[in-house]
């Protein structure tokens, strides 16, 4: 049965359409990071995406002044849901995601990446080479999907450990590490565009041609410390329903001021909506 608020309209509903309004009020950190990305050139990894447009909650393609974009092919499964209006593209580029060897290095202001990081088989390799290509004190903005609200709700969390292992270990796109753990755990009636399971676990088998499994599973503290570990400062964190965490890092050269973050006391825990965020580390 659905719950619903005094006035009838569904709470998950009416939920939504809260978060959805919240643009209209950004937060001050929100409105610095529109400002440190005015005007500013970068790239985006797998997009363009619906997360940064006006109507949506962090608008930051409004700003920006160029966008090249690169993908692992000229065309993907989410190639014909890219919503619009999109921001003029710059140059597009095929290649990998983890080993960017057309882009030179300290190219671009700002790095975004959309649903990416969970899609990689060494986000650790990833992240670094995306601090390659950013100049320094450049921007990285990164949106992830939280456990809690996806179809990865029954998988375990992925840890550091396991992170750094496939970072030393050099693991490519074709690792098949998790894929009896997706079949097993993956709640297809959280995501419909899968299909039944006979299509599903075709196309999991077939992952380096689609790239759609999440090989990696996060909470927001899971993404804090990854970030963290990467020497990035956080400057901005923020959630969106249904599921998105965004948070936004400055690349630097010194030790990283993350504690505030970190804490277990730390605002963003309270005011999250996901469950696990809310409760003590």
């Amino acid at each position: 049965m659905l719950v619903t608020s005094d006035r009838g309209m569904p709470r998950q509903r009416l939920a939504l359409v809260l978060d959805r309004a919240r643009h209209l009020y950004p937060s001050s950190d929100f409105r610095r990071l529109r400002a440190a990305l005015s005007a500013k050139t970068g790239i985006e990894i797998g997009g363009p995406s619906g997360v940064f447009q006006n109507a949506n909650r962090w608008p930051l393609y409004a700003v920006i002044g160029h966008l090249d974009v690169l993908d692992f092919a000229p065309a993907t499964i989410w190639t014909a849901a890219s919503p619009g209006p999109l921001p003029p593209i710059g140059r597009r580029i095929v290649g990998e995601a983890t080993a960017m060897a057309e882009v030179a290095s300290a190219s671009y202001d700002f790095v975004f990446a959309s649903h990416v990081l969970e899609h990689l088989a060494n986000p650790i390799k990833g992240l670094a080479e995306w601090q390659r290509v950013l100049k320094p004190g450049g921007i990285l903005v990164l949106v992830v999907p939280h456990r809690d609200a996806t179809f990865d709700h029954r998988r375990a969390v992925t840890t550091m450990e396991h992170l750094r292992s496939d970072e030393l270990s050099d693991v490519g796109e074709d690792d098949a590490t998790h894929l009896d753990e997706i079949l097993e755990l993956h709640d297809l009636g959280r995501d419909p565009e899968a299909g039944d399971p006979a299509s599903f676990a075709q196309r999991a088998r077939s992952n380096l041609q689609h790239r759609a499994l999440h090989h990696h599973v996060f909470l927001t503290q899971t993404l804090l410390t990854l970030v963290d570990a990467m020497r990035m400062d956080v400057i901005f964190l923020d959630h969106s329903l249904p599921h998105h965490i965004c948070l936004a890092a400055r690349t630097g050269t010194g030790t990283p001021q993350n504690s505030g973050y970190l804490a277990s006391a730390a605002s963003w825990r309270r005011s999250s909506p996901f469950p696990s965020d809310r409760r003590q580390p």
